[in-house]
């Protein structure tokens, strides 16, 4: 009886050598991929803890932190009546809305920020003796807190608490909120403020950015962003104009933001 290896040309069974010899090297590959990827996996909790730690920031303290917010808020506004006009643009999950704004200022803590959008509905948002105030047909937009309406113009209004202090590379840091587990973070550099943050626990729930042309007296753009509601509002200042007289008191009564 003979062997059916008897017909099979050398060719042919050097042929199955070889594809045995590629196989070896394949399921070899897949097995180191296979441990490569399980190794990534175990590691990625500690991956995801990581990256949802929040950032530790220190620097050299500032000597004496109230001076500093005395003078911040000095030189933050001006000492005339304004107005701004602006565009605007929010946006959340649901999608965004913009438009054309205006904004009336009266020294030193009065200021009024109207939203118009394309089809003639409009929003206005006031602050006034340490209140907070809106009326409007444009629903479920967000109002920012009191400290972010005027970080959005650029002025430096902290509101009552003992400021803290710290350097951090060409800033000024003002924190506020002493011990508790809310604090707020005012960048300065040369006498204007640059981005604004609210931590809790020391993680960025909210902050404003701010940019400045020049020697101008008002930011030429700020964005607002709330980082756990996912929403932001950003307005770029088209024209300034400064009045002799003041902004009449009604422009800034409306009711209070519960």
């Amino acid at each position: 009886m003979t062997s059916r290896s008897q017909g099979v040309s050398p060719a042919f069974l050097l042929a199955v050598r070889r594809l045995g010899s590629f196989r070896a090297v394949l399921d070899g590959s897949v097995r180191e991929r296979r441990r490569r990827e399980g190794a990534a996996l175990s590691a990625l909790p500690a991956l995801l803890l990581l990256s949802c730690a929040p950032a530790i920031e220190s620097g050299p303290p500032i000597t004496n932190p109230a001076d500093l917010a005395a003078r911040v808020r000095g030189e933050t506004g001006v000492s005339v009546p304004v107005t701004l006009r602006f565009d605007w643009r929010y946006a959340d999950r649901r999608g965004d809305v913009g438009g054309q704004g205006v904004g009336r200022y009266n020294p030193p803590d009065s200021l009024r920020v109207d939203l118009f959008t394309s089809g003639d509905v409009a929003m206005a948002i006031a602050v006034a003796g340490g209140e907070l105030r809106s009326l409007g047909e444009i629903e479920d937009v967000e109002i920012p807190g009191l400290e972010f309406i005027y970080a959005m113009a650029g002025l430096f209004r902290p509101g009552d608490g003992v400021a803290e202090g710290y350097m951090a590379g060409s800033d000024s840091v003002l924190v506020y909120g002493g011990g508790s587990n809310r604090k707020i973070y005012f960048y300065v550099r040369d006498g204007r403020l640059r981005r604004v943050e609210e931590r809790i626990r020391g993680r960025t729930v909210q902050r404003v950015n701010l940019e400045w042309d020049g020697s101008a007296s008002w930011p030429s753009e700020a964005e607002y962003r709330n980082l756990e509601e996912r929403s932001r509002v950003r307005w770029r200042v088209e024209e300034i104009t400064n009045h002799e007289e003041s902004h009449p008191g009604h422009v800034y009564d409306l009711p209070r933001v519960p």
